[in-house]
C-alpha cells in the first residue's frame, strides 16, 4: 500500500479515474521521463478537514530494485498559487504491516 498525503488547500479535483501507476524510464536534460509499463492498482481518494490522501493498492508487490516507479496524476493545476508539500508513506505486505515514510515533494505553483 502506498499513501500520498496532499494538503487540503491544494484544490485540484483528484479522482481515482485520473490516477495510474507505472514503471518509468527516468529522463534527463535531453529526454523526457516516460512510462514504460502500466502496473495494475486500485486507487482510493479520501478527503477530510486537514488534507486529501490517495491510497494505492497494487495487485502485486512493487519490487525493491533500481527501476523507477511513478504515480501519474492527470489533473489541472489548482487555482491558488503557493507551495504545496506532498508526503508519501509505504506499507509492505507481511505478518506485521508497518508503515514507513518514503519522502516528500515540494510543488511550487506561481
Amino acid at each position: 500500500k502506498l499513501t500520498i498525503n496532499i494538503p487540503k488547500h491544494f484544490d485540484a479535483s483528484i479522482t481515482p479515474k485520473k490516477l495510474s501507476l507505472c514503471r518509468i524510464q527516468i529522463g534527463g536534460m535531453l529526454e523526457r521521463t516516460r512510462c514504460k509499463e502500466s502496473i495494475p492498482a486500485v486507487f482510493e481518494v479520501n478527503k477530510d478537514e486537514k488534507r486529501t490522501s490517495i491510497e494505492m493498492f497494487p495487485y502485486q508487490p512493487i519490487p525493491v530494485d533500481k527501476e523507477g516507479y511513478a504515480v501519474v496524476m492527470k489533473i489541472f493545476n489548482p487555482n491558488q498559487t503557493g507551495m504545496f508539500q506532498f508526503n508519501a508513506l509505504a506499507q509492505a505486505p507481511g505478518d506485521i504491516p508497518m508503515t514507513g515514510y518514503i519522502g516528500s515533494w515540494l510543488i511550487d505553483i506561481e
